[in-house]
């Protein structure tokens, strides 16, 4: 069973399972009162289709699409889809707000740097956007709101609060409101030492940053639950961010 929220998802889903030989029907019915969508799926004529392509990850890709605009010069992420259903893929959009320049290619995206200016967003379908859109807020003109974070505080940190620290500690201007976070845009970051809190995205996150002001992250091999090789790609572009692992 599914809701509204999710058909986009299920939409790829259902695709994919056709490409195995699934046949998928889709029924509505009504459970208590509410209208549900229900997925019968018959797996006896499964069959490889021999060669798949799997799509980028959009999460992570927001990183270094970020960078670019906060940058001086171009970044291109490729082995994306643009018509993705996954959700990170807002962060095109979300950029394009600030103001970066972002060019569209056949399964790649670039983002050029330019003036970032603040904008309000909610982060309700997108929790795991905020360090970096945060972090990209910061060096932003006038205030950027970004609602609806209260997700955040059930991920690896309470990234509510460890976004707004660690971005804080590098001269940044943020306070927490509720489920939000209000982040006023300065021209120049202090850097410093930055804390991973046991979560990879604020270790990506606050990596962008450093790149301008330079400084530490500490305790950064979290990093490698979701990009391994994160920083060996920072300096594949030139970039090296001073860090230390503390393996166990």
């Amino acid at each position: 069973m599914g809701s509204d929220s999710d058909l986009p998802v299920v939409g790829k889903a259902i695709d994919k399972l056709g490409d195995f030989g699934v046949p998928v029907e889709v029924e509505h019915a009504f459970v208590s009162d509410t209208e549900v969508t229900c997925y019968r799926l018959d797996g006896s004529a499964y069959r490889t289709p021999g060669e798949v392509s799997v799509e980028g990850d959009w999460s992570n890709a927001a990183f270094w699409l970020c960078a670019g605009a906060m940058g001086t010069e171009p970044i291109t992420v490729t082995g994306l889809s643009l018509s993705s259903a996954q959700g990170d893929r807002t962060v095109m959009a979300a950029l394009s707000r600030f103001g970066a320049r972002m060019r569209r290619g056949t399964g790649s995206a670039t983002a050029q740097p330019d003036h970032l200016n603040a904008f309000t967003l909610s982060a309700q379908d997108v929790p795991d956007l905020v360090p970096i859109l945060a972090a990209a807020a910061s060096v932003a003109h006038g205030r950027t709101i970004i609602q609806d974070c209260r997700r955040l505080r059930l991920k690896e940190s309470d990234r509510l609060a460890t976004t707004a620290g660690e971005l804080t500690a590098l001269g940044a201007q943020v306070r927490v409101a509720d489920d939000d976070l209000l982040i006023r845009g300065v021209e120049a970051l202090s850097g410093g030492a930055v804390e991973a809190h046991n979560d990879h995205r604020i270790v990506m996150a606050m990596a962008v940053l450093l790149t301008q002001t330079g400084g530490v992250i500490q305790d950064a091999q979290v990093v490698r639950k979701s990009m391994p090789d994160f920083f060996a790609r920072l300096e594949a572009l030139g970039i090296t961010v001073e860090h230390t692992f503390t393996d166990t």
